[in-house]
């Protein structure tokens, strides 16, 4: 039976550089989600029209009111965050919000249970390497970052979220594989046999900073156009999983 595949691409923090992160998929026919606050002290966020213009051909997803940490919030404050960043981005754009994304990817057990009442159908994680996630535990994780990490962050990144098998399958202590270009090549070859999701996720803001648009834009061309690949947002993707039990 033929393997299914399926990529997908989100985006946090809600800085106006993901105009141009959204203009990049539209040129290579790949969807986002992009995960916004409303505010956030650390980065600036795109104002509503921009958003509006971005949820014209994208999915959105909340990221709380202030881009704060909910595992250090008490239970209130965290529940404030989670369902008034749904209604008010609702309210600015005109449709349903289902997607949302931890900031920093950090959440406890408490805060998952918040997502799923503010209705929200998941939140999104920065667990990374993953290929697969079980939508019972109303979590999505994700492939790769777009960032250049060390071997060793990777490494420990893995060895933290008890994921073992990473570590040797894509050897991390060989030279080439701190680049996320090769680690993606890598990944999507993977898939192309096993089948699963490969989700590709970052931060314009960064991309910017670190100036990855080129290789980023290198790797939308690798990722892209494929035959038998479905390209979903991350709605999509885990409304798909859900109910096909992918």
């Amino acid at each position: 039976m033929e393997k299914k595949i399926i990529i997908t691409t989100s985006w946090d923090d809600g800085h106006e550089l993901d105009l141009k992160l959204a203009e990049l998929l539209e040129k290579h026919n790949l969807k986002g989600t992009f995960y916004i606050p409303i505010r956030n002290s650390e980065q600036p966020v795109m104002n509503t029209n921009l958003m509006k213009e971005i949820g014209k051909n994208h999915d959105i997803g909340g990221h709380t009111v202030n881009h704060i940490y909910l595992n250090t919030l008490e239970k209130e404050d965290a529940k404030y965050e989670v369902s008034k960043c749904k209604v008010m981005l609702e309210d600015i754009l005109g449709k349903k919000v289902e997607a949302f994304c931890y900031p920093g990817g950090k959440y406890s057990k408490r805060d998952i249970d918040l997502v799923n009442d503010a209705g929200f159908l998941f939140g999104r994680t920065t667990r990374l390497l993953r290929t697969t996630f079980d939508p019972d535990s109303k979590l999505m994780d994700t492939s790769v970052q777009a960032y250049n990490h060390s071997n060793l962050v990777l490494t420990a990144h893995c060895l933290k979220n008890n994921n073992f098998i990473p570590i040797i399958q894509n050897l991390f202590f060989l030279k080439g594989n701190k680049n996320f270009q090769k680690l993606i090549e890598d990944m999507i070859k993977k898939i192309s046999t096993t089948g699963g999701v490969f989700h590709l996720w970052g931060h314009s803001w960064e991309i910017e900073q670190k100036r990855l648009w080129k290789e980023l834009e290198s790797v939308f061309k690798i990722i892209s156009n494929k035959i038998n690949v479905d390209y979903l947002d991350n709605t999509e993707c885990w409304k798909y999983t859900k109910a096909n039990k992918f």
